[in-house]
Formats: C-alpha cells, sequence, structure tokens
C-alpha cells in the first residue's frame, strides 16, 4: 500500500462512519441544558451521600455487634474464643490461598 492510496481510504472510511451515524445523530438531542446536567448531577451526588451513610451505620452496626461477642466469649469461654480465632485464622489463609492461585492461573 503507498502513501497516496492511504490518505484516500482514511477519506472513504470517514465518509462512510459519517453516513452510518448521520441516523443516530439526528435521533439523539445533543440539547441538554446546563440546569438539567446540574440537577442530575446533585441528585446523583445526595443519593451517593445517602447510602455511603448507610453503608456506615451498618458497618459499625456489624462491627459492634462482633466486638461484643467476641468479647463476651474472650471472658466466659476462654476455650470457644481460641477455637474461633484458630478456625477465622485457617479460614482467612484457605481464601487468601485460593484468590492466589486464581491470580496465578489468569496470568
Amino acid at each position: 500500500m503507498n502513501n497516496k492510496q492511504q490518505p484516500n481510504k482514511d477519506q472513504e472510511l470517514e465518509q462512510i462512519l459519517k453516513a452510518g451515524m448521520k441516523p443516530l445523530e439526528e435521533e439523539v438531542d445533543d440539547h441538554v441544558s446546563q440546569e438539567w446536567f446540574e440537577q442530575f448531577v446533585l441528585q446523583q451526588q445526595k443519593e451517593i451521600k445517602a447510602g455511603l451513610k448507610r453503608d456506615l451505620l451498618l458497618f459499625m452496626f456489624i462491627a459492634s455487634c462482633l466486638l461484643i461477642i467476641l468479647s463476651l466469649t474472650l471472658l466466659k469461654l476462654p476455650a470457644l474464643f481460641l477455637l474461633l480465632q484458630g478456625v477465622v485464622f485457617v479460614g482467612a489463609v484457605m481464601f487468601s490461598s485460593l484468590t492466589f492461585f486464581k491470580q496465578v492461573k489468569k496470568i
């Protein structure tokens, strides 16, 4: 392919793409007001903040419950506490190993 044919093919491709996109561009309203866009962004930000607050409260509640359960277990039944610690440690090692091996297999 020589250099004279390349610009010609590029122009042909550009014309084909423009012709194909023309009906789509006619259907899409590209006249979006700035006010509507700002309102949309503000609404999305409010929804995200509300979701974050809800998630944070849920996290704090679950963390508090777990801490209470673990502290009561430690104080009342130390053997059960140590057993739970061992089970959690083994589970964490297994989970980490499986995730690591899955990532290694992807590569």
